[in-house]
């Protein structure tokens, strides 16, 4: 900026705040720089410096050349944000929104701009540009500054204080009018449109996208914009929506999946998007009849069904104060910036902020919808849905478009390249290099210093008191209320307990509660653990049969029951596991349900159903069967995806939950299912309520956390019953023998891929849909949670990976790769290397070689600086620049700064300090490992954090055994290869196609 004019100098100093950098984003409408502090000291001190860059930037030509676009001595088109942009613009949901946006919005309208840049816009884009850009909109009077989080008023105006100043006589003090911003009238379609489109992709059989839009109501129409809300949500967001029986739910289906939305622009705009969608089923059906006919019969009051919309109105209301409780600067800031854009009363004089206190209170404005009559529901769908022209667009997967994609940008490469000549290529390589080495130019070390870093200890943690319940015996473990929280434990199991050990997080005040049940899966066959798939899939919409926990339910009260009651639920292999993905702790089926306080003791009868009584249904399977089948080619074609499946391939063995939930196996199974007499699906439902009984043995693990004392007596009732008391007596029976949650590294095979020192193996794909490169280069480390190396590690990766840090200036400055990274995975016991969205990602991986390897010799005495890229010379070598790599005080002190900072954003929140909790018993930490790990951090020395490097980094650029996993475009797999052969050592790949 103008009063700080260093390069990256903004991040440099939000490292010393208790912050990781800064970001932005830029939307449609409006662009939005964030910075996250731990604590208000640090933010107040940097507020200033980040609304100085905001509006009073350099915007040299050599920040526009590295971080936006140009071309290198080679030839080959780079920067920051044409990384990025490269990554998306052929990629089918993009190309079918970017469809969709042009129209829905004829004529000349910003809403249908690509926000990001257009990749030929990017290559004819100049500075100057962007700085008249910057002259007409960066301006006082369209810029807003949100605030979330626990600061002082005062202090706050006082931090601001000097850019109030700065702007009052500054140019800004006599400016021309301006018309605000997207406030002239929305342009519409007057009458239905279709587009078709074809977008890269391997597998051509399924995985279309449809996308359909309307215009909606004014974005201060807000009683309309929340009831939308709710009838898209009534429509689209479960099995028993109108939509998805239609769509996805019938026989066949037409997609996978549905999802919904609005886009809150003057005018909003209504989005329904259709995933996975069969490609054969869309040659031969009229998505916007069948979609039309849906909406049709909603538009009539009978097609209402009334008392499902207030059910959806009511768990509106739950989410909305989940989400006060878990995420309020998002929730809040969100709200605040729409009311910026559009409120016309946003800070105006006299006003008395009516638009933004509305937005806030949205549980107050969805309780008015409860008195709605099915009439007016039906005339809301008539009037922005069935009766209002729309859009639809159809994207199909097509391999020969991701060939056609390819082949035009090489061949355009290569006129580009005979264009500029051998003269002209050497010009745009020193012109790169001028701008790389004016970027390099260091912020000042009293500039850094005069930043000091904020005292961590004024940033109050959050209170997470824990209690065991094991063999009937309560146990305080850790936090201040434990004492007393294990008194009220021991009354409460003094009234009877199921034959289960439960851990119990507490945190006074919490209002909602969420119940983990993990059941073990030892006991299962291979064959049963490749069934688990379809059971985890289709957990929340099977049908019940009638037991002593309650009546008979369809499969459709079972999905209404859930919509009234709970405000998420989850079922997994592991915790965190997916449709095609096992999670943490893969020897256990997790199941998740959180509810409100008052709503906990249904929470333990529902899990006991979903467990115990649910019914596999050929029917509700057949259905899942195809859907999931749909979802199939959008795993296969996304590479980021597949390079982290081949990683886990090289771990777990075929006969592991990890191997069970590989999407090609899990597609085998599927497709031996198919049959149209239901044969196979008949014996599969037969099996899985075989495996249920080998699952609800005595031996299951309930971890609960919320305000566990408001429960009192009664934390314990709701589960006496059903299969958590197979094998009680209705009073405490010992809990069996059960297997803890397994660590990742307990579950590896023990034919894993282990490269022997010296060795780098792994695999490469190669794919016609991408157009970046993706690496992963993992090798071995550490697993003692309490190791003296931890801090030391944590301190020394946030150095080398920091905003601004080393890699940030050679690696994406250069404009190798987008994004990159080094992390350290205590439970697997594996350090590892990461490139994202990268244009040349061999010169990254050599320039961070490059960069461990000075770090690890600087100031060590006698070292000879060996190492593999000891005589490679990168770009800077001829002139020595790198000697500005050295470990320098400051910047270790700001790498310091930025662990505090990740450490302490996780848990900033209620839900997310329970959360912390529950991550820390499944990895086996001390419940103390945050507040041991925060002071450890705080003592590391410039010594501890060499050695760090040079033990555990070093090797990952080095010839210690490393597993290495990549994803390139079809047109580079060969250009790639050759420059995998000539590093040292060099990696030894198994091209997969």
């Amino acid at each position: 900026s103008e009063q700080y004019p260093f390069k990256g100098v903004l991040d440099v100093l939000a490292n010393r705040c208790l912050a990781q950098g800064t970001n932005a984003w830029t939307s449609t409408d409006h662009t939005c720089y964030t910075v996250d502090t731990a604590g208000a000291e640090g933010f107040l001190r940097l507020l200033p410096v980040y609304l100085d860059h905001v509006l009073f930037p350099t915007l040299k030509d050599s920040g526009f050349v590295t971080e936006v676009h140009h071309i290198t001595g080679e030839g080959v088109d780079a920067g920051v944000v044409y990384c990025e942009m490269q990554a998306s613009e052929n990629e089918g949901g993009d190309m079918c929104d970017r469809a969709m946006r042009h129209a829905a919005f004829p004529g000349k309208c910003g809403y249908k701009s690509e926000t990001g840049g257009r990749l030929k816009e990017l290559r004819e884009l100049t500075n100057a540009t962007v700085r008249d850009y910057h002259k007409a909109y960066y301006r006082p009077d369209n810029f807003c500054v949100i605030v979330t989080g626990q600061v002082p008023l005062r202090d706050l105006l006082t931090a601001c204080a000097p850019t109030v100043e700065t702007i009052r006589t500054s140019r800004f003090k006599s400016l021309p009018p301006m018309v605000r911003p997207f406030s002239t009238e929305v342009p519409r379609p007057d009458k239905q449109q279709e587009v078709r489109l074809e977008f890269p992709a391997e597998d051509e059989s399924t995985g279309a996208i449809c996308e359909l839009c309307w215009h909606g109501p004014e974005w201060s129409d807000l009683e309309n914009v929340v009831a939308l809300k709710v009838l898209l949500a009534y429509l689209c967001e479960d099995s028993i929506s109108p939509l998805r029986k239609a769509l996805v739910e019938s026989t066949p289906p037409l997609c996978g999946k549905i999802s919904e939305g609005l886009h809150e622009y003057k005018t909003q705009l209504i989005n329904i998007t259709l995933k996975s969608c069969d490609v054969e089923q869309l040659s031969k059906r009229d998505v916007t009849s069948e979609v039309q006919a849906v909406l049709k019969a909603t538009a009539k009051a009978e097609g209402i069904d009334l008392l499902r919309l207030r059910s959806v109105i009511r768990q509106k209301q739950r989410q909305h104060l989940s989400a006060v409780e878990s995420n309020p600067h998002d929730l809040f800031s969100g709200e605040i910036i729409g009311a910026f854009l559009y409120a016309e009363d946003f800070a105006a004089t006299g006003s008395d902020g009516r638009s933004v206190r509305a937005r806030l209170d949205a549980p107050g404005t969805l309780e008015s919808l409860l008195a709605w009559p099915a009439e007016r529901w039906a005339q809301l769908c008539r009037t922005f849905l069935s009766e209002n022209p729309g859009v639809t667009v159809v994207g199909r997967p097509s391999k020969a478009a991701g060939e056609k994609v390819q082949a035009e940008d090489a061949a355009r490469i290569e006129l580009q390249k005979k264009s500029l000549g051998t003269d002209g290529l050497k010009k745009k390589g020193k012109e790169l290099s001028v701008a790389e080495e004016e970027n390099d130019v260091e912020t000042p070390e009293e500039v850094s210093a005069e930043f000091k870093i904020p005292d961590v200890g004024q940033v109050q943690l959050i209170d997470v008191s824990t209690v065991t319940v094991k063999n009937g015996v309560a146990e305080a473990v850790f936090g201040k209320d434990a004492a007393r929280l294990k008194e009220t434990v021991a009354k409460a199991a003094a009234k009877g307990l199921p034959p289960m050990n439960f851990h119990l997080d507490h945190v006074v005040g919490a209002q909602f509660i969420t119940c983990n049940i993990m059941v073990p899966l030892t006991s299962l066959t291979t064959r049963q653990l490749e069934l688990l798939p379809l059971w985890c899939d289709t957990a929340f919409e099977l049908p019940m049969v009638a037991s002593p926990l309650g009546e008979a339910l369809s499969h459709e009260a079972v999905v209404q029951l859930l919509t009234d009651t709970v405000v998420h639920r989850s079922f997994s292999v592991g915790l965190g596991g997916g449709r095609f993905r096992a999670g943490q702790a893969a020897n256990m089926l997790h199941m998740s349900m959180k509810v409100e306080r008052s709503q906990y003791e249904t929470a333990p009868r529902l899990i006991a159903r979903l467990l115990a009584d649910v019914e596999f249904s050929v029917e509700r399977l057949r259905v899942a069967v195809k859907r999931m089948l749909n979802d199939v080619p959008n795993r296969k074609r996304n590479g980021k995806g597949l390079m982290r499946l081949a990683m886990s391939a090289f771990d777990y063995s075929d006969s592991s939950a990890h191997g069970a939930f590989n999407v090609f196996r899990v597609e085998k199974l599927l497709k031996g299912l198919e049959d149209p007499e239901g044969v196979a699906l008949g014996a599969a439902a037969f099996e899985l309520s075989e495996l249920r009984k080998v699952l609800l043995a005595p031996g299951a693990l309930a971890y609960i956390s919320g305000d566990i004392a408001a429960l009192e007596t009664a934390i314990f009732t709701p589960w006496c019953h059903g299969p958590f008391m197979t094998g009680g007596n209705g009073g405490y029976a010992s809990a069996p023998a059960t297997p803890l949650p397994a660590l990742r590294r307990e579950l590896y095979a023990a034919d894993a891929l282990r490269p022997p020192e010296g060795c780098t193996c792994g695999c490469l794909l190669s794919c016609t849909a991408e157009e970046s490169n993706y690496w992963l280069v993992q090798c071995n480390s550490f697993t003692d949670p309490r190791s003296p190396e931890l801090a030391p590690l944590l301190v020394a990766i946030e150095y080398i990976t920091a905003l601004e840090g080393p890699f940030w200036r050679k690696i994406r400055g250069k404009g190798h790769a987008y994004s990159y990274g080094i992390s350290h995975d205590l439970e697997a016991g594996k350090l590892t290397f990461s490139l994202h969205q990268a244009t040349n990602p061999v010169a990254a991986y050599e320039a961070a070689g490059a960069i461990v390897q000075k770090l690890c010799t600087e100031g060590s005495e006698g070292s000879e600086g060996e190492g593999p890229m000891e005589d490679e010379e990168g770009e800077d070598g001829e002139d020595g620049e790198d000697g500005e790599e050295g470990l320098d005080p400051c910047s270790l002190e700001a790498a310091q700064s930025g662990v505090l900072f990740g450490l302490i954003e996780p848990v900033d929140t209620v839900p997310g300090a329970m959360e912390e909790a529950f991550a820390m018993v499944l990895q086996r930490s001390p419940p103390d490992q945050l507040q041991w790990l925060l002071r450890a951090v705080q003592a590391v020395t410039e010594d501890s954090v060499r050695a760090a490097m040079q033990k555990h980094i070093a090797p990952l650029f080095s010839g210690a055994g490393r597993t290495v996993s990549m994803v390139c475009p079809s047109k580079k797999r060969a250009e790639l290869e050759e420059q995998l052969q000539k590093l040292d050592p060099p990696f030894q790949v198994v091209h997969l196609d």
